[in-house]
């Protein structure tokens, strides 16, 4: 287990782990790890069934398009048919027009894709330049799944709000090797599985990333009240419910008790 301050990629942090939100991966009715992975495994058999001239890849584009049938929950984000596994492992998701990708020669076919060559290189999702080291840290630590990681690690302000409250009660901040040399990282865990399969969880297949979604600037420090009204927020906006789950609340200050205590 890692707790290196800075990983050198948020995207591919590891070998364990990735993200694609960005490629719209979670932008579907249906956002269960379960479902989603079904659908990744099945792209990445065809994809490395097909050749890589461009009609080729165009009839798989069209191939996957019609078997899946997506309805974006949001219309702004295109949910990309050249999503799948890149690693012998399937642990890794990313692009499959990638000039890394295997099968592909080192030939950057991302030109195909619906955003283009230079979008894909060039976009940096918030969570690059507003998360702190250290919290970055503590995640890349604590989550080794692809779909709990790439729901945590762009929701900026879950992560924010919440790493907040638990250097409050920790009396400062986190060092994260001092976190999971305790039981605290284990209670971190907890939290952080939230995001996936909480008590709001089965009320709602919908698991939504919130990469882009506005950044609070507060004037001056957020109050513990403020605070975890934002990760409960967050939570409620990840399965798609309105408003704020009864007592989940006090589900939150649990978490964040037990993780003070144990530090």
């Amino acid at each position: 287990m890692s707790t290196n301050n800075e990983p050198s990629n948020l995207c591919r942090p590891d070998e364990r782990k990735s993200c694609a939100a960005c490629c719209g991966l979670y932008n579907v009715a249906d956002g269960t790890g379960e479902t989603l992975a079904q659908k990744l495994h099945h792209r990445t058999d065809l994809f490395f069934r097909t050749g890589r001239s461009a009609d080729e890849l165009v009839a798989f584009e069209t191939s996957v398009r019609t078997a899946e049938a997506t309805a974006p929950v949001d219309p702004v984000i295109h949910v990309c048919e050249f999503t799948g596994f890149v690693d012998s492992e399937r642990r890794i998701v990313g692009c499959l027009l990638h000039p890394t990708s295997p099968g592909n020669r080192g030939i950057d076919l991302r030109g195909l894709c619906h955003y283009g060559s230079l979008a894909c290189r060039s976009f940096y999702c918030p969570a690059w330049e507003s998360l702190d080291p250290a919290h970055i840290a503590c995640v890349t630590a604590a989550v080794d799944d692809w779909h709990l990681y790439g729901l945590v690690i762009t929701d900026v302000e879950f992560l924010r709000s919440l790493f907040r409250l638990l250097e409050e009660v920790a009396g400062g901040p986190l060092d994260p090797q001092r976190v999971f040399e305790t039981a605290a990282g284990d209670v971190l865990r907890e939290m952080l599985a939230w995001k996936n399969s909480s008590t709001l969880s089965a009320r709602s297949p919908l698991r939504r990333s919130r990469y882009y979604g506005k950044l609070v600037q507060d004037q001056t420090a957020p109050d513990r009240d403020t605070l975890v009204g934002r990760v409960v927020e967050a939570l409620a906006s990840n399965f798609g419910m309105d408003g704020e789950p009864p007592g989940f609340r006090d589900v939150v200050m649990d978490g964040v008790e037990r993780f003070g205590h144990a530090c």
